[in-house]
């Protein structure tokens, strides 16, 4: 019996891979794969290094994937997601509903992957040479071999291959003159590593098909399932695509990598904790940096017009909490709780005290939460992609403050999904953004369309014998660490369990009411959440409650409408000193990223500029 996890077999009938071709020098023969230099997987010394001894070295090569490999996987369930969407008839709702999987890539095509990281010249040697430091791989890119043009001709992306698949299927003749594929084309020849631009990928429609696709579901020995007749129909429009970021900012690079310092963002809402007071207040991170090694932050605490609060230096991230970590009290000022932060008249509640029934109440308090509400139903963008193939009226953007968080292409989001069928709670889903595409109306609203691939968290018994069987997943760095983690947490423990990120779609469109906030990995936030001692007890049972499920969700319980804002300072209003401004991190001066309490004195600046040495008072 088929489920929702049920994934429908398909796959091509003809194929032009060549294993081997006369591409070589004078048209020698030759491998159609990776060549046995970029193959050689010996530690190497970084190239232009001029230490005699580096404490670093680069391991830089080619491997190929095996068919079962979780890239692997995942490459062909786009492909066939791609292919089955295209392929069959727009009225056969029972095929266009399933999720499909190409059963393998066609004959003489193989996926191999480039791996680019750092080891330890002290273990390069050893059985750590595989392992890279900290686990941060600078490459992990996946390539499809097997065109008949040779090696240089492979394809970067499943929608690379899809239209070449998709050629495969329409035309019998096979002339790839008809083929659309980027490879095939005659104006389009393949760009190699160093000239990648940051150009989204876009296909061209491919041609009609002329035979049904074949149909099968999945078991030990696959039978023939269904056979879709397709009709005359207009040819297929192009099919969205995936593409994964090429060029990142080198901020974003900054968030998006794992084990990063910092956990909060310049921008964020965040919970701080007030001491000597001993209460939490809301603030806005104003700015982030290192000292010995260990993350702070600069808050800027919110409050009313009225009441502007100075800021607030937090050298512990323990003393800080996401703004989605804990819901909203109610205002002292009972009045005050139905109305929005602009609306209310803070001159007659702050100096005449009108509101306040003559109890003694907070106004700082009751500011800053209705400030954080209206931050919340916020939203705004930042660093337009210039590069996207935009549509009409479309303008694309590399990241966005959602609500009280800052979020980036290329990462996870949390989605909000209905309880599966005999659970009580939600599944843990979350959707990889690999496009921020807002669109202006006729009406001079706009709308927003957050495209990407949608994973499932899945909990089994694991499959592998040894972790030197575990896959490494095509996903962003902190989700492909935090996974890591889990599973040898699970692993030590001898559960017996296997965790996976599974994905369930490759092209899925969303809009803000879909998205719940940021992801956080589990194993950064969880202490901080529920304590150490939790943490380490739950570690050595080799079980963790995933740490986004005891998170809230955006507008939880807030009825204001989501809010178009043309940048922060405009969506922080005077919730915050006006001359307050919020850190650009690495794409902006390093002069603002000073803190005040690393500012030298008038004096010092004096002596300083005079070229003398300056030594203040005993």
């Amino acid at each position: 019996m088929a489920t929702s996890n049920t994934w429908y077999q398909c796959w091509a009938t003809r194929s032009d891979g060549c294993r081997e071709t006369f591409t070589g020098r004078d048209g020698a023969r030759e491998l159609n794969e990776p060549s046995a230099a970029q193959m050689d997987d010996t530690p190497k010394p970084p190239k232009n290094t001029k230490e005699a001894a580096p404490k670093f070295l680069i391991m830089d090569y080619y491997k190929r994937l095996d068919p079962k490999d979780a890239k692997a996987m995942e490459w062909r369930r786009k492909l066939g997601g791609m292919m089955m969407t295209i392929m069959v008839p727009e009225d056969n709702n029972a095929l266009k509903r399933r999720k499909w999987i190409l059963k393998e890539f066609p004959e003489g095509y193989e996926l191999w992957e480039h791996l680019k990281y750092k080891v330890l010249a002290t273990k390069a040697m050893d059985s750590q040479k595989y392992k890279p430091y900290n686990g941060i791989f600078e490459r992990q890119d996946a390539y499809l071999y097997g065109h008949p043009e040779g090696r240089k001709k492979r394809f970067r992306s499943p929608a690379d291959f899809v239209p070449h698949l998709l050629w495969l299927e329409s035309d019998k003749e096979g002339d790839r003159a008809n083929c659309s594929c980027k490879l095939c084309s005659p104006d389009k020849d393949d760009e190699q590593p160093g000239d990648i631009k940051n150009d989204e990928i876009k296909l061209e429609p491919p041609l009609k098909p002329t035979t049904a696709p074949q149909v099968i579901i999945p078991h030990s020995n696959p039978q023939p399932l269904a056979t879709a007749t397709p009709k005359p129909q207009p040819p297929p429009k192009p099919t969205p695509t995936i593409s994964k970021i090429a060029v990142q900012s080198p901020e974003q690079q900054y968030d998006s990598q794992a084990g990063g310092p910092y956990l909060y963002r310049p921008g964020e809402l965040v919970w701080w904790e007030n001491q000597p007071a001993n209460n939490w207040r809301l603030g806005v991170i104003a700015k982030r940096g290192l000292m010995n090694n260990k993350p702070r932050y600069l808050i800027q605490p919110l409050s009313n017009p009225l009441q502007p609060q100075p800021n607030r230096i937090l050298d512990k991230e323990s003393s800080l909490r996401p703004w989605l970590a804990w819901s909203l009290p109610n205002t002292t000022v009972p009045a005050l709780q139905n109305m929005t932060f602009e609306a209310v008249p803070w001159d007659r509640v702050v100096s005449q005290g009108q509101f306040d029934q003559g109890h003694v109440r907070d106004f700082v308090v009751d500011g800053s939460i209705l400030a954080a509400r209206s931050i919340d139903a916020s939203y705004s963008f930042f660093d337009r992609n210039e590069k996207a193939l935009a549509g009409p009226g479309e303008v694309h953007y590399n990241g966005m403050f959602l609500g009280g968080e800052k979020v980036w292409v290329g990462e996870p989001v949390r989605l909000k999904v209905p309880p599966a069928i005999g659970r009580n709670a939600p599944d843990i889903s979350v959707l990889i953004i690999s496009k921020l595409i807002e669109q202006t109306l006729p009406d001079s609203s706009s709308s927003v369309t957050i495209v990407g691939e949608v994973y499932k968290w899945v909990e089994m018994p694991t499959p592998y014998n040894n972790r030197s069987e575990w896959p490494t997943p095509d996903l962003p760095p902190r989700m492909v660490a935090d996974l890591r983690f889990r599973n040898e947490i699970a692993d030590a423990a001898k559960t017996g369990t296997w965790y996976e990120w599974r994905l369930l779609d490759p092209l899925a469109k969303k809009t803000l009411t879909d998205i719940k906030g940021r992801w956080y990995d589990t194993r950064t936030l969880l202490p901080i959440i529920s304590g150490v001692q939790r943490f380490q007890q739950d570690a050595a049972a080799g079980k963790f409650q995933d740490v986004n499920e005891a998170m809230n969700s955006r507008l939880d319980g807030d009825k204001v409408p989501n809010q178009r804002r043309k940048n922060r300072a405009d969506t922080l209003g005077q919730a915050v000193p006006h001359d307050f401004r919020v850190s650009r991190g690495l794409a902006g001066d390093p002069a603002d990223d000073v803190f005040p309490d690393e500012q030298p004195s008038g004096s010092e600046n004096q002596y300083m500029n005079m070229g003398q040495q300056f030594y203040g008072q005993h």
